[in-house]
């Protein structure tokens, strides 16, 4: 298999990230020659490392948070501007896994554990050659609280969906999760 046959196996397969494994396996070559192909994909200019041990072959912010660290979704401000419900751009892409929590100042994304009963309320979301995957206005909304930010804007909610989903903070019953549960109480009666 030649180098550009290889990138559009890449491109087709709908992952903007891999790692050197997935690249042996979307490319049915040992895990040797696979870290060799990823060195003459990114020299080539066809995929670029966004840490150590992955390529990318696409640029999309929501689809390189949620699969460089896997697994995780996109939450908080990021997915309300994602869905139009804030009109101010964050500053960095801010995601939630049951892994444990890290920053990636260089890419501008931010992953904050969750316990894993509170891994729920997102979405696969198409994007471009790939995906990414979103929460729900009130899961981000949720998540918000959690993470210790205080949402002003929340009128778009749904509010039977936010009480139902505080219940699996309810019974998760940490000093966070109760404060998600007081929050809920106060804007949903």
């Amino acid at each position: 298999m030649r180098l550009y046959e290889m990138r559009e196996a890449l491109l087709r397969s709908g992952r903007a990230v891999f790692t050197t494994r997935q690249l042996s396996v979307v490319l049915g070559v040992p895990r040797e020659h696979a870290k060799v192909y990823a060195h003459r994909l990114v020299s080539r200019g066809w995929a670029w490392r966004p840490m150590r041990g992955r390529i990318a072959v696409a640029d999309d912010d929501f689809a390189l948070a949620t699969q460089l660290v896997e697994p995780s979704y996109v939450t908080t401000h990021a997915a309300l501007h994602f869905r139009g419900l804030l009109d101010q751009v964050p500053r960095e892409v801010e995601c939630a896994t049951t892994r444990l929590s890290i920053r990636l100042d260089r890419l501008g994304i931010r992953y904050r554990r969750v316990h894993p009963s509170l891994f729920f309320g997102y979405e696969r979301v198409e994007r471009g050659i790939s995906y990414a995957f979103v929460a729900s206005p009130e899961k981000a909304l949720l998540d918000a609280v959690y993470f210790g930010y205080s949402p002003t804007e929340w009128g778009f909610a749904d509010l039977d969906t936010l009480r139902r989903m505080a219940g699996a903070y309810e019974r998760l019953g940490t000093p966070r999760a109760r404060r998600v549960v007081r929050w809920v109480r106060e804007v949903a009666g």
